[in-house]
């Protein structure tokens, strides 16, 4: 006994008031450093280290794949990018929203949902977005061994053949796939010990090289495709026996899909950003705009390739292992590896690592958090994901519908029901508090999510499976599942919120406080909750 005492003492993240705000007797159960407010000093991300994020997020192979998944399913490129646009824009107002309040708080998306979900509740909104991520983070990581592989065949095109057959057809990969995979696991582990302040130098070689890298894939397409024209004039083949509107809607949510994480996830990344007003402008231009021409890329190579090959090839990895050129090949898959990598760790690693944070803040931190989100997307066989086009498009589109619900509770918490009006942040880490609600659980978030979730649940039934009858009208109101959960739960959570209503502040001496500030702003009486020194 007295052997496994010390043990977790060792381990323990965070000993009595280790953090800002943590003087209640378990104050261990709600905070850590990690999840505190950024300190001033670490707050070090521009304007344009936050608008040039979404150039280097969007430049990775799983973003170019949802509208390279669209024409895989005989929808017209053209079509495919203007559902890519309405999609990217639809996502734009939730990501830049979030990320404002990450911004001006200081705070990450864990203590943000508290707000909104309570104090308990909101390990409801962290296991929601933290599944995902991990298997996200395999997904990326699948791709990421796809550019390894690019880079070994082009040193040694003998590797395409290593052991090709060893492994079974069930397994959903092959023996030289899967060694790529584990390389790029591999290459990838020292990352996830940078902290977050300073990845932004990450990001901005990114942004430096990334730009030249697009223009010269695009050139090649266009130039391989005899121009724009042959290219997007391929006619819409829809064999699924749905509508074409039925596949733009689809394409839609899985634009969404794509970036709906970030309408959680970009407070994680703006707590670190100086000005929220700016990044939120910076985003607002960004993310659209970058985005539509990342998938752009993936659609004219899509396209090029149906002209080129012979065939849709959905992932521009698999083109680029077709290129004689070994030393195109080589530095092709280089670059896709690091802007996978930079992309899995912001996009994935690092939010679930705040959810598990948030969920266990005694015993994890974000670095801890990053190496088991590491572990399960390896255990996760996410190969199996990447499969099939139609088993990837379903999988990004579908997952969307319990994120839509999620976002859309805490942007009318925030907008609606509070006026905008600002957190009281130490309340945020303070148990039998103002965001306590019922036992810790805000029940009308609860609720409005459920509801917002369960009319879309035939929808991605059938997307798992096809063989199950269901309405038609059902599935076509699933083809914006995102949008019409968000909007669902918005209005459910204000009717609750009339019917039901509840305080949204304090007159106990407790002051509103900007995440920015130090606890020694507080005053001496809010160290010590209901009056105890």
């Amino acid at each position: 006994m007295a052997t496994l005492r010390q043990f977790h003492d060792k381990h323990i993240v965070l000993h009595p008031h280790a953090g800002a705000f943590t003087s209640e007797p378990d104050a261990a159960r709600w905070s850590n450093k990690d999840l505190d407010p950024v300190p001033e000093e670490k707050k070090t991300w521009e304007w344009w280290h936050v608008g040039g994020f979404w150039i280097a997020e969007g430049f990775n192979p799983a973003q170019m794949q949802v509208p390279s998944s669209a024409v895989a399913l005989g929808l017209n490129p053209g079509l495919a990018m203007v559902a890519c646009l309405i999609g990217n824009l639809l996502v734009t107002g939730p990501v830049c929203i979030v990320g404002w309040l990450g911004s001006k708080y200081s705070i990450p998306f864990p203590v943000i949902a508290r707000a909104s979900y309570g104090m308990i509740g909101a390990y409801w909104a962290m296991i929601i977005r933290g599944i995902f991520c991990v298997i996200l983070y395999g997904v990326q990581a699948t791709l990421g061994g796809n550019a390894v592989r690019c880079m070994l065949e082009a040193i040694w095109p003998s590797f395409a053949h290593w052991h090709l057959n060893s492994l079974p057809k069930s397994a959903d990969i092959t023996a030289p796939d899967l060694l790529c995979f584990a390389l790029f696991w591999i290459a990838s582990f020292p990352l996830l010990f940078v902290p977050m302040s300073s990845l932004r130098w990450l990001f901005a070689v990114k942004i430096a090289i990334m730009p030249f890298f697009y223009v010269a894939l695009f050139t090649w397409a266009l130039t391989a495709g005899h121009g724009v024209g042959p290219l997007f004039s391929i006619p819409n083949k829809i064999t699924s026996g749905w509508s074409i509107g039925y596949v733009f809607c689809s394409t839609i949510l899985a634009t969404i899909g794509g970036n709906a994480t970030f309408a959680v996830n970009m407070a994680d990344i703006t707590r670190y950003a100086k000005n929220p007003r700016s990044s939120a402008i910076a985003q607002a231009f960004a993310l659209p705009i970058c985005i539509t021409m990342i998938e752009l890329l993936g659609a004219l190579m899509a396209a090029t390739a149906q002209v080129v090959y012979g065939q849709v090839l959905w992932n521009p990895l698999t083109i680029i292992l077709l290129w004689d050129n070994r030393t195109a090949k080589f530095f092709a898959g280089l670059l896709f590896a690091f802007a996978t990598i930079a992309t899995n760790i912001t996009g994935n690693s690092i939010p679930f690592a705040h959810d598990i944070a948030g969920i266990f803040p005694r015993y994890m931190n974000v670095r801890r958090g990053q190496v088991l989100c590491a572990i399960l997307g390896f255990a996760m066989n996410p190969w199996v994901i990447q499969a099939r086009a139609a088993r990837f498009f379903n999988f990004v589109g579908g997952y969307s519908i319990f994120l839509g619900p999620l976002v859309g509770v805490i942007l009318c918490d925030y907008l609606i029901i509070r006026k905008a009006k600002p957190y009281n942040i130490y309340q945020l880490y303070r148990p039998n508090g103002l965001y306590w609600y019922w036992k810790g659980c805000n029940l009308r978030a609860l609720t409005a999510w459920l509801v917002g979730v369960v009319p879309l649940l035939p929808g991605l039934i059938y997307n798992i499976n096809s063989n199950i009858k269901m309405d038609k009208g059902i599935l076509e109101f699933y083809t914006l599942g995102w949008l019409d959960g968000l909007v669902i739960a918005s209005i459910t959570y204000y009717l609750l919120c009339l019917a039901f209503p509840f305080p949204t502040e304090v007159e106990d001496g407790t002051v509103v406080v900007v995440g920015t500030k130090d606890v020694e702003s507080l005053p001496e009486e809010s160290h010590h909750p209901r009056g105890e020194k």
